[in-house]
């Protein structure tokens, strides 16, 4: 057993003129054997420390082993089960009491949340922490002071002032967490990505920054997935803000960083049920709190919640992309979502009804959404009719198979013309999901030849819906070339020697992404990247 000299101030803004030591120790003191709700908003609402309930228990304080006070670690998480565990950094202990599954604190859930996982999201958390003090209650007893509740309404006060559970362990100190997360759109192509990123774990030289970086935006593009990585750091007062060019030298700085503000980075409760003076009493409460919660071996309702969030994540960005598109939505999508809305409603109730009356046995709700599954876009791209001929070099529409993914669309063209076609320009903009606009730029043709006819600017939602060219054949050029967009603008060019003409519109679910073609001194010819959006397939979720 350790000695901890007592503090005489117990405020954090106190506590600054202790070493970081004795700071942990006194967290560690000032949270263990307090209460705390499993199912509430405290865990993960508060700004500052953690508002814990009140003592029902009495124990001594021990230190416990954690083997490396600081150290790196990397792991692939293909649930969010599994990426919750890993952000909660894996704390174990021993002993004869069981463990509930530990909540996330505030700042690994901003960090969780921030990712949007959906359902088929694969991540890579790597992490450093830095364990100043671990502490735990190896034995703890009922105050023989405080009255076992019996009845209901006992039973409901005493969750009221001491929560379902307390704390029976904590690791005190800082931590550098990055999660990659890569958004597969089926289960089948996030196991492709998982099996990559395992690969990649397993080749060593994982770390955080620009070059670790590119090898992941490699993976993301070779399985066809978008990418996002989000950084958190806890344990300073004032942690930096820092860029992809910056984080690299000071991740591998970060075992020296002295932590002037430690903090709790995990903790293991348990069920005042385990205790002997409290089994009977206190079952009902432990009934619905695994019926919510789990027991970690089954997520519980929670879980079931999180599933559905990520499918709502899912639908929201598929929402979005037909926006971008100016497409009609898919009606499934309004259908299913307003299934899983219900489902997430059932359990919010159920919670509502624990907070209310923890003692008051909970019926578990008929879920249905999970079965339906989460949305798949289906999109097919083709190549429209050749205007033109085969002079000139070619030009593609770069990295089409990527296009709908990184919803690349045409947000501007432009011509020169004289009695031909001179130049076209294209501006792309495309809207990766959790990552900044992206431009691209081309022309094709002679800047100089013709007169500018200007630009037709297409806004978020509106497309080119019309064109009309005429062109020489066999071997001949774009002569005449006229976009008319969705919002009723009008561009075009050039004179009237061609003898083949062109009238194309979209079907209502087909979209022009952009174009390909041949240019020299002159545009030689034209041809439009097309894609047909099918109806969405919706892939069932399993339940845990």
């Amino acid at each position: 057993m350790v000695t901890i000299p007592k503090l005489e101030e117990s405020t954090l803004g106190a506590l600054r003129q202790y070493p970081a030591m004795d700071i942990a120790a006194e967290l560690a003191r000032q949270t263990l054997l307090h209460g705390c709700c499993s199912v509430g908003k405290h865990l993960h609402e508060s700004d500052g420390a953690i508002p814990w309930l009140g003592v029902a228990l009495r124990g001594e304080m021990e230190p416990l082993s954690q083997g490396t006070p600081f150290a790196w670690s990397s792991e692939v998480c293909r649930s969010n089960a599994e990426l919750t565990q890993a952000l909660q950094g894996g704390m174990g202990l021993s002993g004869a009491l069981a463990m509930l599954p530990i909540p996330l604190l505030k700042v690994q859930r901003t960090l969780m949340e921030s990712l949007k996982t959906t359902s088929c999201s694969v991540s890579l958390v790597v992490q450093a922490r830095r364990v100043l003090a671990a502490y735990g209650i190896p034995k703890a007893e009922w105050n023989s002071s405080a009255a076992v509740p019996t009845g209901s309404t006992e039973l409901d006060a005493f969750v009221g002032e001491y929560g379902d559970s307390w704390v029976r362990a904590v690791e005190v100190g800082g931590s550098l967490q990055g999660v990659y997360t890569l958004y597969a759109q089926s289960q089948q192509q996030a196991k492709e990505v998982g099996e990559r990123l395992d690969l990649l774990v397993a080749a060593g030289g994982v770390n955080l920054g620009p070059s670790f970086s590119r090898r992941l935006q490699e993976v993301a593009s070779e399985t066809k997935v978008n990418a996002r990585f989000r950084v958190s750091i806890a344990g300073l007062a004032n942690p930096p803000a820092l860029n992809e060019d910056q984080i690299e030298e000071f991740a591998r700085n970060f075992g020296s960083i002295v932590l002037d503000k430690p903090e709790i980075l995990s903790f293991q409760s348990s069920g005042y049920e385990q205790l002997a003076a409290l089994r009977d009493a206190l079952t009902p409460v432990a009934e619905n709190r695994k019926l919510l919660c789990g027991d970690g071996v089954s997520i519980g309702l929670l879980g079931e919640r999180q599933k559905l969030l990520e499918i709502i994540n899912q639908c929201t960005w598929i929402n979005d992309t037909y926006e971008i598109y100016g497409l009609a939505v898919d009606p499934s999508l309004a259908v299913n979502r307003s299934l899983v809305k219900a489902d997430i409603e059932a359990i919010e109730a159920l919670c509502s009804q624990y907070q209310a009356s923890p003692s008051t046995p909970l019926q578990k709700p008929t879920l249905t959404a999970l079965a339906t599954g989460s949305p798949n876009l289906q999109v097919e791209l083709s190549d429209g009719e050749v205007m033109g001929g085969g002079g000139g070099e070619p030009f593609r529409y770069l990295d089409r198979e990527n296009a709908i993914r990184r919803r690349r669309r045409l947000a501007q063209v432009g011509l020169r013309s004289g009695g031909r076609i001179d130049e076209i320009r294209l501006h792309y903009q495309q809207e990766p999901a959790g990552a900044t606009d992206e431009w691209i730029h081309e022309s094709h043709g002679n800047d100089g030849g013709g007169r500018n006819k200007g630009e037709m600017e297409l806004a978020r939602g509106e497309t080119i819906h019309r064109i009309r060219a005429k062109t020489g054949v066999p071997n001949g050029r774009v002569d005449r070339l006229t976009l008319n967009s969705s919002d009723g603008q009008e561009l075009g060019g050039g004179g009237e020697a061609g003898n083949k003409e062109l009238d194309w519109q979209p079907a209502a679910n087909q979209v022009l992404l952009g174009f390909s073609g041949r240019s020299g001194s002159e545009l030689d010819s034209l041809r439009a990247v097309i894609a047909t959006f099918g109806p969405l397939h919706w892939e069932p979720v399993e339940a845990g």
